[in-house]
């Protein structure tokens, strides 16, 4: 089924009965992204929560001065989206773009919200993944507090290795809070130490 990686996602908080599942299939798509093609365009209202399926994705704010600001990375078991455009219906202030040709799974905004008002369980489900989301938020905020760069670079590797061997470095240094120049020296002393 083209959805059991989704469905066995959902599993880790909540559980649907067989009829639920089947009627949550029904709601979603699936979309094929090019690599470098925006799933959402700053400026636009995102209408869509995305469970990405195969693939790598970026979510980035850009500034006054046109620097881009890494916020969020996606790859294969994460989900995607732009929660505030998404829940108040605004314009989006932040772009997702592929870093890789890849594939999500889809659903509508409204269909959403139809199916947590009709099954609790899945409403638990989205509020455990938010909860979980913030709490990353939260620490990362803390570790740009807390830490030096090559602290904050160390701690990325060590808790994220499948994102630090698949997303360009400069993509990595703007997540980090550092700029390129930066990023290359603390890498290069990094690889050094190991």
């Amino acid at each position: 089924m083209p959805f059991d990686n989704m469905l066995k996602n959902i599993r880790r908080f909540t559980s649907l009965s067989p009829q639920e599942e089947k009627a949550f299939s029904a709601l979603l798509s699936i979309r094929k992204v090019k690599r470098k093609e925006f799933l959402l365009r700053e400026g636009a209202v995102c209408n869509f929560e995305w469970y990405v399926n195969q693939g790598c994705f970026r979510s980035f704010y850009v500034d006054k001065k046109g620097l881009e600001h890494n916020i969020y990375f996606a790859i294969e078991d994460w989900w995607v989206s732009d929660l505030y455009s998404r829940t108040v219906q605004e314009p989006s202030n932040v772009s997702i773009i592929a870093l890789e040709d890849s594939e999500v799974i889809q659903i509508k905004q409204a269909d959403l919200e139809a199916f947590m008002l009709e099954v609790p369980a899945m409403e638990r489900f989205f509020r455990l993944s938010y909860q979980q989301s913030l709490v990353s938020q939260h620490l990362k905020n803390l570790r740009l507090l807390s830490m030096n760069g090559e602290e904050r670079y160390i701690h990325f590797r060590e808790k994220y290795p499948a994102l630090a061997k698949r997303i360009p470095q400069k993509h990595i240094a703007t997540f980090l809070g550092l700029t390129p120049e930066f990023f290359n020296t603390i890498h290069a002393r990094v690889l050094r130490l190991k």
